[in-house]
C-alpha cells in the first residue's frame, strides 16, 4: 500500500504556528482531499483554547498541506526518530461534507 507524508503548516494571526505531519495511505489522502473539495466553506478549525484557523475555500485550506509519497524505508526512519506516525498538529477537516457525499463515496479508508 502506497503511503504519503502529509505535512501541515499553518499560522494563526501571525502569532502562533500550527504545524505537524501524519503518515497515511495514499487512498486516505485522496479521500480526505475529495471530502474537503465537497465541503461548504467558510470553515473554522479550533486550535488552542480560543483560537481558530479560518478558511474561506477548499483551495485555501489545502494550500497549507504538502504531500510526499514515501517508501517503507522512509516511514521506518520517521518512526525511528519520532516514535510514531504522527507529530504536532494536523487539523483535519472531517465529517463536514454533505451527507450525499458520504452516501456516494463512503468514509475514509483508514
Amino acid at each position: 500500500m502506497s503511503k504519503v507524508l502529509v505535512i501541515f503548516k499553518g499560522n494563526w494571526a501571525d502569532e502562533m504556528d500550527v504545524e505537524g505531519f501524519d503518515i497515511i495511505s495514499k487512498a486516505a489522502w485522496d479521500f480526505k482531499k475529495l471530502e474537503v473539495e465537497h465541503t461548504d466553506f467558510p470553515q473554522m478549525i479550533g486550535v488552542g483554547t480560543n483560537e481558530e484557523l479560518d478558511y474561506e475555500s477548499a483551495k485555501q485550506y489545502l494550500s497549507e498541506f504538502q504531500v510526499h509519497e514515501i517508501s517503507d524505508s522512509d516511514e521506518a526512519t520517521i518512526r525511528k526518530y519520532f516514535g510514531k506516525y504522527t507529530f504536532g498538529n494536523v487539523p483535519w477537516l472531517e465529517g463536514n461534507a454533505p451527507e450525499s457525499f458520504y452516501k456516494e463515496h463512503g468514509y475514509c479508508p483508514d
